[in-house]
Order: structure tokens, then sequence, then C-alpha cells
């Protein structure tokens, strides 16, 4: 990656992570009231996936075993809607800092994998477009926050085409904008806009 200077911004944006063709975040979690739909094969297919990492994770309680098996099951079925009608809040939805160059995500740590640390591709939904922006990008590092149940997990670009770069440039010198409009008073000089961003 070229070495120069980004202009970084905070935002919070609807972001997906995928492994390949397989999103690992935000993860489908099963509920009590969730309708799953799938072939008998698959679901045999989770189950021995879940023996497997119960077996490699040693000693294992029941409720352990249960939690396991409940994500590889999120991850193989679509979950119904509970009640279609009510309105919340979008699981992709998540603080981010991004420049050109990379981004953080503040994901929930019940989302996370550390088993995902290579390379993924990431899909995030800028405002105001219709298609999401996807990119590719290597796992820097991450951090986690206990206090407030988060990873702080750090991504750095790699072979964006330069219409995507475009798009993304597009989007944060919107955001630079917006922010330098908003910190402006009458009696004082324009604020860094990227100044506060983590």
């Amino acid at each position: 990656m070229e070495k120069r200077q980004h202009f970084r911004v905070s935002d919070f944006l609807s972001v997906e992570v995928f492994d390949k063709e397989r999103r690992i975040f935000p993860r489908n979690r099963l509920r009590p009231s969730s309708i799953v739909q799938g072939k008998h094969e698959d679901i045999l297919n989770a189950v021995l996936r879940s023996l497997r990492k119960a077996k490699e994770a040693g000693k294992l309680s029941t409720d352990g075993l249960k939690a396991i098996l409940s994500l590889e099951l999120a991850d193989a079925y679509m979950c119904t809607e509970e009640n279609p009608n009510l309105t919340t809040t979008d699981p992709r939805r998540c603080h981010v800092s991004i420049s050109e160059g990379g981004i953080r995500i503040d994901m929930p740590e019940h989302d996370y994998d550390p088993a995902h640390t290579t390379f993924l591709t990431l899909a995030l939904h800028l405002p105001g477009e219709n298609k999401p922006l996807c990119v590719n990008a290597y796992v820097r590092g991450s951090n986690r926050i206990a206090t407030d149940g988060l990873v702080l997990l750090r991504f750095e670009f790699s072979g964006m085409s330069e219409h995507a770069r475009q798009r993304l440039f597009r989007y944060i010198l919107k955001l630079q904008s917006q922010k330098v409009r908003t910190t402006t008073t009458p009696d004082s000089a324009p604020q860094a806009a990227g100044r506060r961003a983590l």
C-alpha cells in the first residue's frame, strides 16, 4: 500500500464481513422463537462440526456445547424475523473509524471469531448509495474493551480498484466537510475534522 497520510473519520455504518462466500459478521443467532429451515443433512453436518469443536475445546459444560451448536446452526441457516412489524436495530450497523487505507470496526465481542484473522472481504453500506462498497482487507490487529463488551478490529485494505477508491474518497470527503461545517463558529477557526477520530 502506498505510504501517505490518510484522512480518518468516524461514523456509524452498516458493515458485513465475509470469509470467501461465507458471512461471518454479523452472526445470525438462534432464539427460542426462531424458525429453522434447512436440509436434514445440513443439520447433521452442523452437529458434527459442533462436536469436533467441543472435542478440541476439552472439558465443556452443557451450556458451552449448546452455545457452540447454536453458532453452527446460526451460520448454516436463515432465521426468520420473530415479528416483522417490529423496528429493530440493523445488526450490521456499528461504529467505525475509516480512511482510504483501512478501517477499524467496533464489533460486539460475541460476534467476533478469532479464527478468522487473515484475508477477508468487507461490504461497507455507505449512506445514500444503493450498492455496498466491497473491498478486500487484511486483519492487522484487535483490542478487547471488556467494559463495553467490544472488540476493536483493525483492517488494512488490499487491491482496491480505482473506482472503489474514488467512492470511498467521496464518502470521506463528504463526512469531513460536514464535520468542518459543524465545528466552525464565527469566533474561531475551523477545527481539524479528523482530530477526534480514534
